[in-house]
């Protein structure tokens, strides 16, 4: 993991947040012209050790096809095969099937990495799923800094709509709903009924 900012030149960002797995991270427009525009990541690990993410809209590359292909013997929809994160680490998919499932996360979500179940979660109809190659990660309370300088909003939580949703509307549809639940919360109503767009209002 390295430290990718320099976020003692920002101006701080007054959140704190927790990162629990199933959380969500939500790039703002501090990350503009980074590797991580308009990047949605999934949180599936946060200890004393550091944070672990996925990115969830980033597009697989030529490169990671090519390894796809040579692992699976099979060609696979854009939208399902993703650019997980800079950290190489193993290949691994992200679905809602329990009996293929490795480890559990909140809401239903299933991550495996054993390769010999890819090609049948693939195979499934009807079960959405990402299979992502490469992992986001920071240092012990570098993820923290960052979002208090303003390169991140944090979800509390997530859910398969969310994870599974196109990923060219991935990051518009996440921070409208992480709008609209801070909205939510400060008044203090879970019911509030809001237009799709402020035009409507």
């Amino acid at each position: 993991m390295t430290n990718r900012f320099n976020t003692s030149e920002l101006m701080p960002f007054d959140s704190t947040p927790e990162f629990t797995p199933g959380s969500l991270l939500i790039a703002t427009a501090s990350l503009w012209d980074t590797p991580f525009q308009q990047a949605v990541i999934l949180i599936l690990q946060s200890n004393p050790s550091g944070t672990i993410g996925v990115i969830l809209n980033q597009p697989a590359g030529d490169e990671i096809k090519f390894a796809w292909r040579k692992l699976t013997g099979q060609n696979l929809d854009d939208r399902f095969l993703v650019s997980g994160g800079p950290i190489d680490g193993p290949v691994f998919a992200i679905h809602q099937n329990h009996h293929l499932g490795e480890i559990e996360m909140p809401g239903g979500i299933f991550v495996t990495a054993q390769a010999n179940k890819f090609k049948e979660l693939v195979n499934l109809k009807n079960s959405p799923y990402r299979i992502a190659f490469g992992i986001a990660g920071w240092k012990p309370g570098q993820l923290q800094s960052e979002v208090n300088h303003g390169l991140w909003y944090c979800s509390g939580s997530s859910s398969a709509d969310q994870i599974f949703s196109d990923p060219n509307n991935l990051w518009d549809e996440a921070l409208v709903r992480h709008g609209r639940n801070i909205l939510q919360d400060l008044l203090g109503k879970t019911n509030v009924q809001f237009p799709d767009s402020p035009l409507n209002n």
